[in-house]
C-alpha cells in the first residue's frame, strides 16, 4: 500500500499544474473550409480564384495556440475563376502546369507569429510560411509569394509578381468533439 501511495505521488509531482485541453485534431475540406488566393494583373487588377477539391488536417491544442500541425493536399486542376480562360492559362502549362504538377501540398508547425512550413508546387519545394489568425469559429493562414521562385515565371507583367495565398479552415464550436467537415 506504501508503494501505490509513492507512486501515486510521484506522478503527481510530474504532472504539470493544471488541467490541459486534449489537443485536437480535425479533418477539413470543402466546403466548411476553403483554400484560394489573389494576384493582381497588370499589377492592379485582383484576380481572385479558389480550389474546389482539397482535403487536409489540422492538430492544435485549444489552451495554446502557437502549438499546432497542419498538413494541406490541393487538386490543382480544381481551380475555380470567375473567368474560364483566366482558369485555363492558370492550370495550364504556363502557369502551375496541372498535367504534369497536379497537386500542391503544404506542411508546417505553428511558431511565434504563424506557421513555418514548406510548400510544394509546380514541382518545386521550398519554405513558406504563413500568418496565423484564430478567430472564434475559424482559424485562417496568409502568405504572400513570388510565383518566379515556384518557376511561374510567363507574363510577369500582366499576371503580377506576388500572389497572395489565404486558407480558412472552420473549427469546431467549444461542446463539439472531432470533427470531420
Amino acid at each position: 500500500m506504501r508503494q501505490l501511495v509513492i507512486v501515486l505521488g510521484l506522478l503527481l509531482i510530474c504532472l504539470p499544474g493544471g488541467a490541459r485541453a486534449t489537443p485536437r485534431q480535425i479533418q477539413f475540406g470543402p466546403p466548411a473550409s476553403e483554400v484560394g488566393f489573389r494576384a493582381y494583373g497588370l499589377g492592379l487588377l485582383p484576380i481572385d480564384a479558389s480550389f474546389t477539391r482539397f482535403q487536409g488536417h489540422l492538430t492544435y491544442d485549444p489552451d495554446d495556440m502557437k502549438t499546432c500541425r497542419v498538413d494541406l493536399t490541393v487538386d490543382v486542376a480544381s481551380l475555380s475563376t470567375g473567368d474560364p480562360s483566366v482558369r485555363s492559362r492558370m492550370v495550364g502549362p504556363d502557369f502551375m502546369d496541372a498535367e504534369r504538377f497536379p497537386a500542391l501540398v503544404y506542411s508546417g508547425s505553428c511558431g511565434t507569429g504563424g506557421i513555418g512550413g514548406s510548400l510544394g508546387m509546380h514541382g518545386i519545394t521550398r519554405p513558406f510560411d504563413l500568418e496565423l489568425t484564430w478567430h472564434h469559429g475559424d482559424v485562417v493562414a496568409e502568405g504572400r509569394l513570388l510565383r518566379a521562385e515556384w518557376g511561374m515565371t510567363a507574363m510577369p507583367i500582366l499576371a503580377g509578381r506576388t500572389v497572395r495565398i489565404r486558407v480558412a479552415v472552420a473549427l469546431p464550436g467549444p461542446t463539439q468533439t472531432r470533427r470531420d467537415q
